[in-house]
């Protein structure tokens, strides 16, 4: 995969190629975006077209030993470092370990690149580290910090990157890529589209990892508790972080009936298979009454943050009768 394979992210690959093509690259990259529109992605991508034996206008020729050894995560000068898998943060010691990297001479490459995948997760103490790393930058290295939430960043971190602002794909080109690269179904595609926000590496993600299985279960579970007033089965069967995924998806249901109570525009449906079930009922609600369930569910999503009871939070979610 190289920059042509690359879906969106234009201005970012027109700048990186330029600055490689120049050979004016920046020792301190922030790509900043929502998460799951491929930030990681287009950072390994430029790391590969620095340390390509055979770029060509910038672009990396996925032939040379360096590209195949950054694609399968085996090359000595590109380091990858995330967020912890128990604790959800960047601790001091991952940005330590970066650090030596960075200040040791290329191995293989002309440069060392390293990638700080979830910088808005960084410690106090790890982001006291990353400024060292920032301030004095090794003449060989290239440092890319990716964030979702770039204001969590301290404006003293935030002034000493080059900042590359990345977007979502878009709902169509998401769609085609699904149904062109991954051939997945039509309806499924324009759902995990739609339920992506337009966002490449999230929709891949509903279509692959069987995200659609449990929200139609969970979709099901909350709708038959509803019409029963039975809120001990959902409270019971359901862990706190299924309860937080399935919120999403019933915020999705409701606005899907406001949509088709509003103008009945079938393609903006976040539930294209549901969608017959969605008209049926989309005649049933006022718009007003479906306007306060979605602020309702809102608070329903701050308070399970909160730890607050799951039962108390369905019960919330499930008045006036769900």
């Amino acid at each position: 995969m190289s920059f042509k394979q690359t879906v969106g992210h234009e201005a970012a690959i027109r700048l990186f190629k330029g600055q490689i093509a120049q050979d004016r690259v920046a020792h301190t990259y922030l790509l900043t975006g929502p998460e799951g529109i491929g930030k990681a992605v287009l950072a390994l991508e430029f790391a590969k077209a620095l340390q390509c034996l055979k770029p060509v206008n910038g672009e990396a020729c996925d032939l040379c030993e360096p590209c195949l050894k950054i694609a399968a995560g085996a090359y000595p000068d590109v380091m990858k470092a995330g967020t912890d898998s128990e604790s959800g943060q960047i601790k001091i010691d991952q940005v330590r370990a970066l650090e030596g990297f960075m200040a040791l001479t290329p191995y293989e490459g002309r440069w060392k690149v390293g990638i700080l995948d979830g910088a808005d997760q960084l410690t106090e103490e790890a982001t006291h580290a990353c400024l060292k790393i920032l301030e004095e930058p090794p003449d060989h290295s290239v440092f890319m910090l990716i964030a979702s939430v770039p204001y969590r960043l301290p404006a003293t971190l935030v002034s000493r990157c080059h900042r590359v602002r990345c977007a979502p794909q878009g709902i169509e080109r998401v769609i085609a890529h699904l149904r062109e690269k991954l051939e997945v179904e039509a309806t499924v595609a324009r759902m995990a589209a739609i339920s992506s926000g337009g966002r490449l590496g999230l929709a891949i993600q509903i279509c692959r990892t069987g995200r659609l299985d449990r929200k139609n279960a969970f979709l099901d579970l909350l709708l038959q508790a509803a019409r029963r007033g039975d809120l001990e089965l959902p409270a019971a069967k359901l862990s706190r972080q299924e309860v937080a995924e399935g919120l999403e998806w019933v915020a999705g249901w409701w606005r899907d009936l406001l949509v088709l109570n509003l103008n009945g525009e079938a393609d903006w449906v976040i539930h294209q298979d549901r969608l017959e079930e969605l008209k049926k009922s989309a005649g049933s609600f006022t718009p007003e009454r479906l306007l306060g369930r979605l602020e309702r569910i809102y608070g329903v999503q701050e308070a399970v943050q909160k730890n607050a009871s799951l039962k108390n939070a369905l019960a919330l979610l499930l008045c006036d009768n769900g």
